[in-house]
């Protein structure tokens, strides 16, 4: 399975497979880029269900994605993460950016 991409109205639904590691950032920055200038995109939710792990470069993706709908008025949101990545998302402080959900 790889990475998925939903957009619903104007939500963009990332389901991410694997760990969020330079790897995979660089992959979901290229695919958000070309979704965000064909589609008027305002919200984003990652979905880590299946990503146990995210570094740095992961954390670069969606600030970069929060910073884009941010000046639209729109949210980035971070759901079922695991106690890991809610760890180094807190310790990174993108917790007071984004949603939890």
């Amino acid at each position: 399975m790889a990475t998925e991409y939903k957009i619903e109205n104007r939500n963009l639904y990332i389901y991410l497979d694997g760990e969020l590691d330079h790897h995979l950032a660089k992959k979901i920055k290229y695919q958000c880029d070309i979704i965000l200038k064909s589609y008027p995109i305002k919200d984003i939710e990652f979905d880590f269900t299946n990503s146990p792990f995210i570094d740095s470069s992961g954390i670069g993706v969606i600030l970069g994605r929060y910073r884009y709908v941010q000046a639209m008025g729109g949210t980035v949101r971070l759901s079922h993460m695991s106690p890991s990545v809610k760890k180094i998302i807190h310790m990174a402080g993108l917790h007071q950016l984004v949603e939890e959900i």
